[in-house]
């Protein structure tokens, strides 16, 4: 078991963040001194400690950290605020929840169950030599699997976890577009390994709330992100290619398929066992 850290950064969504990913870390029991909330300025600073205050919050978040605005910037700064090797798990403010994969259907993940998720995925990075690690990036039955896996895989940049790698990664291209690929990129190129529990998945908001990524409207955000998938085709042909499959305004792109060099690519995990309330109470996947 591991001290975790966990890290919000956060721009003018106060009440989202509160009904939404604070609301999920008070109901799987994070204590507010593993909290940190990161947002952009002292202005901002003072607009979350008013709006915690009026809706009876505050007390429920530990630390409250002038960082960078800019999600790029913010993401950076983490890295740079805590120590090297630091167990980081990151949210963005709109994560509604957690399900996991039980036989061949999803159910909400119970309340103590997150931290046994956690202390997972940080045991699991520290048996395969891996820093990176998140859960499965669409809630659906169909698709996941009980399984863990190390291999190149797409880790949404919604909720995820690592061993702080300080400098060694950091977000350099484009404004918050494809972050996820990127990081995951790096991550791979620095241990060859990536963890995904592709028995767990979360659910968000990404498009649709106001304020963050979404504040300066979607044609916007198209343009950068076409200028962003140029760049990384460019730099990484080797991991990445673009995915004509999906139609829409925002341009896809998929991963290559990598391998991991000396181990497996996947394990069961049907075995598995999470706590439902008590130490005592177990359930198995």
């Amino acid at each position: 078991m591991v001290d975790w850290k966990v890290v919000v950064p956060s721009y003018n969504r106060v009440e989202g963040f509160c009904k939404k990913t604070l609301a999920t870390l008070k109901f799987h029991k994070v204590p507010a001194s593993k909290i940190y909330l990161f947002v952009a300025n002292e202005e901002q600073k003072r607009l979350y400690e008013e709006g915690l205050e009026s809706c009876g919050e505050r007390a429920t978040v530990g630390h409250i950290v002038v960082g960078r605005k800019g999600l790029p910037e913010v993401r950076n700064f983490i890295f740079e605020y805590f120590p090297v090797g630091t167990p980081l798990v990151s949210f963005d403010d709109d994560v509604r929840g957690f399900v996991r994969l039980e036989g061949s259907k999803l159910r909400p993940l119970r309340s103590a169950e997150f931290a046994d998720c956690v202390d997972m995925a940080f045991a699991e990075c520290k048996s395969v030599g891996a820093r990176f690690w998140g859960d499965y990036p669409i809630p659906n039955a169909f698709f996941m699997s009980p399984t863990i896996s190390y291999d190149l895989k797409f880790i949404i940049g919604s909720f995820w976890g690592c061993f702080n790698p300080g400098t060694k990664v950091a977000i350099t291209i484009g404004n918050g577009e494809k972050e996820d690929y990127m990081r995951a990129i790096q991550f791979w190129e620095l241990d060859g390994r990536i963890v995904r529990l592709n028995f767990l998945s979360h659910k968000t908001a990404t498009y649709n709330d106001s304020g963050g990524l979404q504040s300066d409207g979607q044609a916007a955000r198209v343009a950068r992100e076409k200028a962003t998938v140029e760049k990384m085709l460019k730099l990484w042909p080797q991991y990445v290619r673009a995915n004509p499959r999906r139609k829409g305004p925002f341009p896809e792109i998929l991963f290559i398929k990598q391998t991991v060099e000396g181990g497996e690519q996947k394990r069961e995990v049907n075995g598995l066992r999470l706590r439902k309330t008590r130490k005592t109470r177990r359930n198995r996947i």
